[in-house]
């Protein structure tokens, strides 16, 4: 049952469906991702890292219109995407300090709004820029300036969040233990990344996913009557 109180978080499981239609319909943008500039496995990944006019330009330049727009598009899908992820990322931790009788936890929910107003931002300074690309001339130059404050403090925000979790759900049970560790994944390759960003930045995108994947796994296995101590 999904409102068993043995389960307190177990209704968080219910996000999974919204996730999945839509990363459904981002994916059923065709998108020509064998395209993107090394070392980017996804067009949307490679623009959002862009750094330059010529970053804009190099990655921009071996697309046709339509493929442009289909980036928009795909942008788009993320507007409701990031605000089923966030939302859901401030839910579990509210719930997670209600549960674990943590005010300190419950009010750091919050850092789901701050992720989400990161995104926001960032997809709206991508579509400027592929808009000011299409319309020719240098005119989307001035968004480059904030693309990288706005993409970072996503990225980065989103990885800390998850090792902060991770030092929490660690003290619990054995598969709890095995689950936080994947947790710690992001922070990890994160620092691989500036490091050597050209053989890290792709792992370290794939580990935030992952780590939604593991949170879910947690909301809909872990047990009000297991002892917790955060």
């Amino acid at each position: 049952m999904i409102n068993n109180p043995n389960y307190p978080l177990r209704s968080l499981g219910l996000f999974i469906l919204p996730l999945v239609v839509c990363l459904g319909l981002m994916r059923s943008v065709s998108l020509p991702n064998e395209k993107a500039l090394q070392p980017y496995k996804s067009l949307i990944i490679a623009l959002e890292f862009v750094h330059s006019s010529s970053d804009v330009v190099n990655t921009l330049e071996v697309l046709d219109k339509e493929e442009i727009l289909g980036l928009d598009r795909v942008n788009y899908f993320d507007f409701v995407f990031m605000a089923v992820y966030s939302s859901f990322l401030a839910f579990f931790i509210y719930k997670l300090g209600v549960v674990s009788n943590q005010p300190l936890v419950k009010s750091m929910a919050w850092a789901g709004l701050v992720i989400f107003s990161s995104d926001l931002l960032e997809n709206i300074m991508m579509l400027r820029i592929t808009s000011g690309y299409m319309e020719g001339g240098m005119s989307f130059s001035p968004y480059i300036n904030f693309l990288p404050l706005f993409t970072w403090a996503k990225w980065g925000l989103l990885a800390a969040v998850f090792a902060w979790l991770g030092t929490l759900l660690i003290q619990k049970g054995s598969l709890s233990k095995m689950l936080s560790l994947i947790l710690f994944l992001p922070g990890i390759l994160l620092a691989l990344s500036v490091v050597d960003y050209f053989s890290w930045i792709n792992r370290f995108t794939t580990s935030i996913f992952l780590a939604f994947i593991i949170l879910l796994i947690f909301a809909v296995c872990f047990r009000k009557t297991e002892q917790y101590k955060a």
